[in-house]
């Protein structure tokens, strides 16, 4: 269940003529109705390459019923009154620049929409201008991604079936990405490990930021990642621009709004994801700074607190906040102050309960474990100060500071004795501090160039050992204290030779100090509008990442007692990125678009010894405990991806595409296998429609949504398992010598989502239901040994439904 309460102090803005009493009553009473399903949309335009405001721009609001022309004062703000809830279109128009279209955005009571928009200039002699609307969404919000990039909307990541209003699992919708597992919201980019995700916020590199995961991944079961704060936002899956580094699938380069800087607004959000209050508002309207403040807590915690516990002796909790305090006209510049931190907390005790029937569906790594305690706390924190130069140029400097600790222990019973023993402990703190400095210049409507330079030092304290059962001693795996630097410097260009032809090459360095590894880096994209509504676009890239901490600092013994750490000196995992593409609109509002990759990885750490490790299969499901380790891997990941897509209008959206891809390795050994996420293909399809049901005034005030969503796909790759020693050992083991040579069966899974809106005189509400899985089918997601049958057991998960009600005011 779900409930939000938003409130607005806002005086209504009626204006009332003077004329004679009668009629002036008449009048004042069918404004003051219309007020009623009447909001203020405001925002601000500016160049998209030097951030300067864009001034006496033609601002175009309209619906069915409803148009509304308006132009920006000198500072590129613009305010539109008055207007009628429920979906409307924004273009944007200005002499010189290409004309912006925004469709599908939804005008609500009880809070005004605030739309920034980002112009680009237009490549043209004067006689040949003409004016032309484009969708914004079919373009990335940055200019220097001409591939294999994709803007979305914090709307989507609430309105498609499933999404639990996660960024990340709104990204499994997309066309090359699937689910790593469905206890998780890590992804899977073409065949990639989830490890090489990047997650940007406001131009800071943050740290895994999933409630319960920990800082070797980059998801967990929840995200605190709160979309109530989030804005339009970009995502890239392959040849990223120079701007992006230490990685090498994918970036959700995210972007927080800002607050209200003319009226003060809250929200009140309760349901089983959590308790949620967010305040927003103007710190001085003189100088239109603002605030933003977004706090959320475990509902399964607090039911905790009161005894009302739903999981037993299992306890679970987490916490998140979000906030942004923006001040845009300083003297001295534009600063911000932004950041975002959570902790989680889990405890699962079973030695305080009968587990004999939830045994049976317990997915860990040893059946023996009864006692789990994970608790994990992560957080970011940025200021900013950005300069703009004349019309042409802006520049920003970002101080920020990052950091994520875990702790983790469990217990099991010994085999020798099958009394409790702690079998694996870990405890482990990162800190980062880091300075980046960039300047972008546009010499004139055809080129532009940006370049920056950034400095962090990275602070590690890690600790953590597991019993051997066969030797029935502890066995240190890490005991690290120490720190290591990064720097990196990028230049990226791009020249538009025409509005349909534009180039872009770029160059990124990345050095490590305790190692001295450097990997120059270049990079190349193109897009040719070869014919009107028909693009073609190309991307290279040469890309690097670091080999992660614990995996660099993992204690090897010896057979005389001793450790050594043979993996400290590991060199970056480097990858070639080629992407090809093309993109055409079919209809008005839907387009077509595909795309086909290759993505060479050399330099991968795989073992010394003549063995099938890699590090190119490394998840949330896989243990830290490694072997020696040197570069000389390789891998390679291929396919195709082929998207259609109509994008929201007359209330009616889908989503549909297909990938079909191989991802495969060579180990130590030399032997070419499947990776540990090579699920061949993916195929989604997602829709919805909204029927307005009332009306007032012309204007829809109940609407039923309907939204639904269906992904099929390649099951999970998995090493088989060796019976014999399995029951032997008492717990799963895996033949390597065959690694992922096994595949569970193709996952399947139908979500739907039914919602009835309806507006009143000062409130907006909803109420839907969510039901993910609808069939019930149990898709599994991983295997493992029974040591009460010795048979081969697969775990997965049916259907979850999610009922919530939603009210704005």
């Amino acid at each position: 269940m779900l409930v939000i309460f938003t409130s607005n102090k806002q005086k209504p803005n009626v204006t009332i003529m003077k004329k004679k009493i009668f009629p002036g009553l008449l009048l004042m009473a069918q404004l003051l109705n219309a007020q009623d399903y009447r909001q203020t949309v405001k925002g601000k335009v500016i160049d998209k390459e030097s951030h300067s405001p864009v001034a006496y721009a033609v601002v175009i609001l309209r619906n069915s019923t409803f148009k509304e022309n308006t132009i920006t004062n000198e500072e590129g703000i613009y305010q539109i009154s008055h207007v009628p809830v429920g979906r409307i279109t924004l273009e944007v128009r200005s002499a010189g620049y290409q004309s912006i279209k925004l469709s599908n955005l939804e005008v609500t009571m009880g809070k005004e929409l605030i739309v920034d928009i980002e112009m680009t200039e237009r490549v043209v002699e004067i006689d040949q201008v003409s004016i032309k609307a484009f969708n914004n969404k079919e373009k990335p919000i940055n200019s220097f991604a001409p591939v294999s990039a994709q803007m979305f909307t914090i709307e989507e990541t609430q309105r498609y079936a499933g999404s639990q209003n996660d960024v990340s699992r709104m990204a499994m919708n997309f066309a090359g990405v699937k689910m790593s597992a469905e206890t998780t919201n890590e992804i899977v980019i073409r065949g990639n490990s989830p490890i090489s995700v990047l997650f940007r916020l406001d131009g800071v590199d943050i740290p895994n930021p999933g409630h319960f995961g920990d800082g070797s991944t980059t998801g967990g079961p929840m995200s605190m990642l709160n979309n109530n704060v989030l804005s339009n936002s970009d995502f890239l899956t392959g040849a990223f621009p120079a701007e992006y580094g230490n990685t090498l699938s994918g970036v959700f380069d995210l972007r927080m709004r800002n607050g209200n800087n003319r009226n003060h607004e809250f929200i009140v959000q309760t349901g089983l994801m959590g308790i949620e209050a967010g305040v927003e508002g103007p710190i001085s309207k003189k100088n239109n700074s603002s605030y933003l403040i977004n706090y959320r807590y475990s509902t399964v915690g607090i039911l905790d607190l009161l005894g009302l516990s739903l999981m037993g002796t299992a306890k679970t909790n987490y916490q998140d906040i979000s906030f942004k305090l923006n001040f845009p006209s300083t003297k001295i510049g534009n600063i911000t102050f932004f950041g975002l931190g959570g902790k989680s907390f889990m405890k699962m005790y079973d030695s305080e309960r009968d587990t004999t029937k939830e045994r049976e569906q317990m997915a860990y790594e040893s059946d023996y474990e009864i006692d789990i305690l994970n608790d994990n706390y992560s957080g970011a924190v940025g200021l900013s100060h950005s300069c703009i130069f004349g019309n042409s140029a802006y520049s920003k400097l970002i101080l920020s500071a990052t950091t994520i600790a875990n702790y983790n222990s469990w217990d099991s019973l010994s085999i020798a004795d099958r009394e409790p023993v702690l079998e694996y402990f870990s405890d482990f703190k990162r800190i980062k501090y880091k300075a980046e400095f960039f300047i972008n210049k546009k010499f004139n409507g055809r080129n532009t160039i940006k370049t920056g330079i950034s400095a962090e030092i990275r602070k590690f304290d890690l600790l953590d050992s597991m019993y051997v059962g066969s030797i029935h001693a502890y066995r240190k795996l890490r005991d690290f204290d120490g720190d290591d630097i990064f720097s990196r410097i990028f230049i990226q260009y791009r020249h538009d030779f025409s509005d349909h032809l534009q180039i872009t090459i770029g160059f990124n360095n990345l050095l490590q100090f305790s190692t001295h590894n450097l990997s120059p880096e270049p990079r190349a994209g193109l897009k040719w509008e070869f014919l009107p509504g028909h693009s073609v676009n190309f991307g290279y890239g040469l890309h690097s990442m670091s080999i992660p901490v614990e995996i660099a600092n993992q204690e090897i013994l010896q057979d005389d007692g001793s450790y050594i750490k043979p993996n400290t000196e590991l060199d970056f995992i480097k990858s070639h990125h080629l992407v090809a593409g093309y993109k055409t609109k079919l209809f008005q509002n839907i387009r077509f678009k595909s795309e086909l990759y290759y993505q060479y990885i050399f330099n991968s750490a795989v073992g010394i010894n003549t063995g099938s490790y890699s590090l190119l299969n490394h998840g949330s499901y896989t243990t830290i405990d490694v072997p020696a380790l040197q570069n000389g891997g390789r891998g390679y990941n291929y396919g195709m991806e082929f998207t259609v897509e109509k994008f929201m209008d007359h209330g009616t959206y889908f989503l549909s595409n297909l990938s079909l891809y191989e991802s495969k390795y060579r180990g130590s050994d030399g032997v070419l296998r499947n990776t540990a996420f090579n699920g061949n293909y993916v195929y989604n399809i997602l829709g919805g429609k909204e029927f307005g049901i009332g009306n007032q005034n012309g204007d829809f005030i109940k609407k039923l949504t309907v939204d639904g969503k269906l992904n099929w796909a390649g099951g999970q790759r998995y090493s088989p398992i060796d019976l014999e020693a399995s029951e032997k050992a008492g717990t799963t083991v895996f033949d390597d010598t065959n690694a992922y040579s096994k595949q569970l069966p193709a996952y399947f899974r139908i979500d739907l989502r039914v919602g009835f809106k309806w507006t009143g005189k000062r409130s907006s509400q909803e109420l839907a239901i969510d039901i993910r899985n609808i069939t019930n089918r149990e898709n599994p997601f991983t295997i493992k040994y029974d040591t009460e049958t010795g048979d081969l057991k697969t775990l997965g998960f049916g259907l979850t439904p999610d009922l919530y009600y939603r009210i704005t005011f």
